[in-house]
């Protein structure tokens, strides 16, 4: 008897948590803390912001969802998300951290393209890999592109808290070559600083990774499923709204 009422209490509290998730309208969103990352993103005052924002805020009025985002440092916020204390991930990618993720099914949808390549001073660029003694890197980034020279030992690695540093030390000669995202200090060097000689150069030549910045979620693989769907069916908006940062999708060939 008491099996039976148990049995029946669990269905009903299951049939309970599904309507509930099945009408749930405000999401978390776990993001970075990177401060100055435009166009793809900006942490200004403790409010996030930037191109991403703007497409995930799109398609939560679309939905007529409500998205909170909440500012972690890169590692809190991927623990975070495998703990599910967050609902969704922005920015995502399927290669990233893969051990962490391993046990999940995560549900993945792109937003936007990018490029993580090395930025080296004029005077050496087309110089090549062997002359990458010191390599610096955003804290909590992986540089994929270098784990075997990392392993061999022929690489030193030296994160630093934020890209500003990172050109500092680069421009200081105190690293040979700066790991991170194309765009980002393309921005950064063009649309803020807007100097006419730029002090550091993306290398082509050196290796690199190109891919997309993903949204996902382990937790509610519907709301990815249909911002997927709203990133195809909408892309005169989405489109819009680069122009609105000066994105450009095949700058980075």
């Amino acid at each position: 008897m008491w099996r039976g009422v148990l049995a029946a209490q669990l269905t009903i509290a299951l049939f309970i948590g599904a309507a509930q998730a099945a009408d749930k309208k405000a999401f978390s969103v776990g993001v970075e803390d990177y401060k100055n990352w435009l166009p793809y993103s900006e942490v200004r005052n403790g409010a996030y912001g930037g191109l991403g924002k703007d497409i995930l805020d799109a398609f939560a009025k679309h939905m007529g969802y409500t998205f909170t985002y909440e500012i972690y440092p890169l590692k809190r916020r991927d623990r975070l998300f495998v703990d599910g204390l967050v609902d969704l991930s922005f920015p995502d990618n399927p290669n990233w951290v893969v051990e962490m993720k391993k046990e999940l099914k995560i549900s993945y949808a792109p937003v936007l393209e990018f490029t993580d390549g090395v930025l080296v001073r004029p005077e050496n660029l087309g110089r090549g890999v062997g002359r990458l003694k010191t390599l610096g890197i955003p804290l909590g980034f992986t540089p994929y592109p270098y784990q075997q020279l990392m392993s061999a030992g022929s690489l030193r690695i030296e994160e630093t808290s934020d890209y500003d540093s990172l050109y500092e030390k680069l421009i200081m000669r105190r690293v040979d070559g700066a790991y991170m995202n194309t765009r980002i200090a393309r921005h950064y060097w063009t649309k803020i600083r807007k100097l006419p000689h730029v002090p550091v150069l993306y290398d082509p030549d050196l290796p690199h990774a190109s891919g997309q910045w993903y949204l996902s979620s382990h937790k509610y693989p519907k709301v990815v499923e249909e911002f997927r769907r709203f990133m195809q069916t909408n892309r005169a908006e989405v489109e819009e709204l680069k122009k609105k940062y000066n994105f450009i999708s095949s700058e980075d060939e």
